[in-house]
């Protein structure tokens, strides 16, 4: 049975939002008549989060349908692409994807920052090297004897090694600039250790600031166990003292009298 092409319908888009989540790409296109690909594109032109796509996936999905996509793949190369698409993602995942729109811009532009750090080191390692080879044809030169020279190629040597060490100066101040720049932008998303630190001492003694930690997905999974284990043991001890005990001086009696302790007193 042949599949159907073209376009997706009204209906069969209103399908795939409702039951992405529960069924497969596969399971879907059976559904559909369809194949899978056109199923996958429109889960991910709309940004939908679908059953068969890890968080990865999604969030590539999500960023290659932002409108300055387009731009960036003007903007850098392709190896310099795919850099910016893991550190976005990885960004994205460290705030548990609770980004408003000024914060995403800064990290757009922290990654570009990121991104321009790369091209002044790879710029400095290839001076570095062209340092290095002049290094060497001006002490082959110096060990010939003085009438073997070449002193025309020895000051042209010279030469470029004066501009490549001048070079390498400017790029160790631009690097340092860059890394200011990027310290910058990382302080006022507080990606910083220091302000992620900090957070987490004021959760110890500000109960807002602790609520608001246990919107994290990682600290609620712990924080819920930490009350699981602590509910079990005040249980446990509220039974416990909720017997009779007997005392140093011989009277017996129960420490812990509720409500509840005194009823089951009267059925005893």
């Amino acid at each position: 049975m042949s599949r159907k092409r073209g376009k997706l319908s009204n209906e069969e888009m209103k399908f795939i939002r409702e039951n992405c989540l529960e069924l497969s790409l596969d399971e879907m296109a059976i559904e559909l008549n369809r194949t899978t690909e056109p199923i996958r594109k429109y889960i991910e032109k709309q940004n939908i989060k679908a059953r068969d796509l890890t968080d990865h996936e999604h969030l590539l999905a999500t960023l290659r349908a932002r409108y300055y996509y387009a731009e960036l793949q003007k903007q850098i190369d392709e190896g310099e692409l795919i850099f910016f698409e893991h550190q976005w993602i990885d960004y994205f995942r460290q705030f548990n994807e609770d980004v408003i729109h000024s914060e995403e811009m800064q990290i757009m532009e922290l990654i570009r920052t990121e991104i321009l750090i790369n091209r002044s080191m790879e710029d400095r390692q290839q001076i570095m090297q062209q340092i290095d080879v002049l290094e060497e044809l001006i002490d082959a030169e110096m060990d010939k004897d003085a009438a073997s020279r070449d002193t025309a190629s020895l000051a042209a040597f010279q030469q470029q090694l004066g501009a490549a060490i001048g070079s390498k100066s400017s790029y160790i101040n631009e690097h340092e600039k860059l890394l200011t720049k990027k310290e910058k932008f990382l302080r006022e998303i507080k990606g910083t250790r220091e302000q992620r630190k900090k957070k987490h001492e004021d959760s110890k003694t500000n109960f807002t600031v602790w609520l608001r930690e246990l919107d994290e997905k990682e600290n609620a999974q712990f924080a819920g166990f930490d009350m699981e284990v602590h509910a079990i043991a005040a249980d446990k001890e509220r039974l416990r003292l909720s017997e009779y005990h007997t005392y140093e001086d011989g009277e017996v009696d129960q420490p812990l009298l509720n409500a509840d302790s005194i009823i089951e007193d009267k059925e005893r």
